[in-house]
């Protein structure tokens, strides 16, 4: 259990990070989409709260979760969506529940992750050490995980998705080199 604090520890360090670091960012670079068909920052804050919510199945009270059955097959759909996440391979998302629909604020955002991380943390007290092994969860693609999965897997999906917002702050600091300065001075 002390490992799995301290993973969930550094992810919420990093995911802290991250959001104090899109707060520091101006309100339209956060909406903006240099890449066409491509998420702003915002929507990719966004889907990684709504990603995290659809495989804590809503946040239902802990006691509610039941175990999930895991086959051989489930293992290796883990590892590989672990590979796809680790290595930046481009997938389409898992489930229109993870898609970002906008209508919201970083700082709504901040405070729904927040609340995705709470619950996460009162399942841990909950279920205690034995049931950290209890495939209570679901991802869509991975299929039935446990919570130390989904602690691994939340920090490669952050970890992804910071790459992602790297390359789109790089692709708008070129978009405002190639723009014409205004002389201000006399």
């Amino acid at each position: 259990m002390r490992r799995l604090d301290q993973k969930l520890q550094a992810f919420d360090a990093n995911r802290n990070a991250f959001l104090d670091e899109m707060a520091t960012v101006e309100p339209a670079k956060l909406l903006a989409r240099p890449l066409s068909g491509k998420w702003s920052m915002l929507e990719i804050v966004e889907h990684l709260v709504l990603a995290e919510r659809s495989v804590f199945q809503g946040l239902p009270e802990p006691s509610k979760l039941t175990v999930r059955s895991s086959r051989l097959k489930d293992h290796f759909r883990y590892r590989l969506v672990m590979f796809v996440l680790r290595n930046g391979i481009r997938v389409q998302v898992g489930t229109p529940a993870m898609l970002p629909q906008g209508g919201r604020d970083l700082a709504e955002w901040r405070r729904l992750w927040d609340e995705n991380q709470a619950w996460l943390r009162g399942c841990l007290d909950s279920l205690g050490a034995e049931g950290l092994s209890r495939t209570i969860l679901e991802h869509p693609q991975a299929g039935p995980i446990n919570l130390k999965q989904a602690v691994d897997m939340s920090q490669a999906h952050l970890d992804t998705h910071i790459r992602q917002v790297r390359v789109l702050q790089r692709l708008l600091e070129a978009q405002e080199d190639r723009l014409p300065r205004l002389n201000t001075t006399p």
